[in-house]
């Protein structure tokens, strides 16, 4: 069996899930070699090697940097705050390794474009790990989303609602600097995301209200959403919310199709259809996997990325707008881009 060697660049929380699928009790992943580890607090890397690693001697990094010119790893998982993303990325395809990274891709659309050009100058994979993305499901949206099922598609609806804004306190994801934004950069990057999946065009103009609530950055906000392929869209972003939801509802000119931006609560009907569609046919094609199955298969040739740099770019598109609406109160129309 072919082992690829993977680094990783931020040990904090969230790469947890990723490592469990790899090394864990969940381990479904058994191609990857774990070569290095890199964080600019140590101690987080150490704690991630005793817990997750106990019996590997995998060298630790204080500068990415370094990791990338001694260790030379064929894959890295970029796991570190949003604003940072681009340059670890960037670096590492630079120095011939495959990256995935942690939702949002990057938080411009300049450094989107840029990132997808540099993988495709290396000869690179480039994954966005974006777990909803990657199960039967939202395959099988997709498809329904462009054989007719469907048909054209008319109306977009997004809701998030967290207790965000508590649950951040004193945390990187309420620094701008480093999160690029607040709960719509962060949570709701998951509904936006999957919106752009399954829409697949480029916005024209987008206008958007935000409450800061206090905070250095958004907590509430209401987003309104024009795309190239004529569909409008509205999403919702609650931060301050004392239960949870998430959902989305696209409504074609012939069918309903609701879904969980993470893959469940999948509904799709219509007065045309005798019975509503409410999971992937047995024996689909495309089976639920993780981000980082879907990596390592894509690495070895067996699969494509499942969310690549095309769905980052019109992620970025779509948050340079909103934020440039928040700033301006004005209604924002976008270039049409490639």
């Amino acid at each position: 069996m072919k082992r690829i060697r993977l680094a990783i660049i931020g040990c904090g929380g969230f790469v947890r899930y990723h490592v469990k699928r790899i090394n864990g009790a969940e381990a479904s992943v058994p191609e990857f070699r774990f070569a290095g580890l890199c964080d600019i607090i140590p101690e987080k890397a150490a704690k991630l090697r005793r817990e997750q690693m106990p019996r590997q001697r995998i060298p630790i990094f204080k500068d990415y940097r370094d990791l990338l010119a001694k260790v030379q790893p064929d894959a890295v998982i970029v796991s570190t705050p949003h604003t940072l993303h681009f340059r670890h990325a960037y670096d590492s395809l630079a120095a011939g390794a495959h990256v995935m990274i942690d939702k949002p891709m990057v938080t411009n659309s300049a450094h989107a474009r840029r990132l997808v050009a540099e993988a495709a100058k290396a000869g690179k994979r480039l994954h966005v790990a974006i777990q909803g993305l990657h199960t039967d499901t939202f395959a099988y949206a997709q498809k329904l989303m462009t054989d007719g099922t469907m048909g054209p598609l008319q109306l977009v609806t997004g809701v998030l609602a967290q207790g965000w804004q508590k649950l951040t306190v004193g945390l990187w994801r309420q620094e701008p600097k480093l999160a690029g934004g607040g709960q719509l950069y962060d949570s709701c990057a998951h509904v936006f995301s999957a919106m752009m999946f399954l829409v697949n065009s480029p916005v024209t103009a987008v206008h958007c209200w935000a409450d800061y609530r206090g905070c250095k950055v958004d907590i509430n906000a209401v987003c309104n959403i024009r795309f190239a392929n004529g569909a409008m869209a509205n999403v919702t972003s609650g931060g301050n919310c004392a239960a949870w939801c998430s959902r989305l509802t696209f409504q074609g000119a012939n069918a309903l199709l609701e879904i969980s931006p993470h893959g469940g609560n999948f509904r799709v009907a219509s007065q045309k259809m005798k019975d509503e569609i409410t999971a992937a046919p047995e024996g689909w094609a495309i089976p639920t996997v993780t981000p980082v199955r879907n990596f390592a298969d894509s690495i070895l040739g067996r699969a494509e990325p499942r969310v690549g740099g095309h769905v980052g770019i019109l992620l970025a598109d779509l948050m340079d707008a909103i934020y440039a609406s928040i700033r301006t109160g004005k209604v924002v129309e976008v270039k049409q881009s490639d």
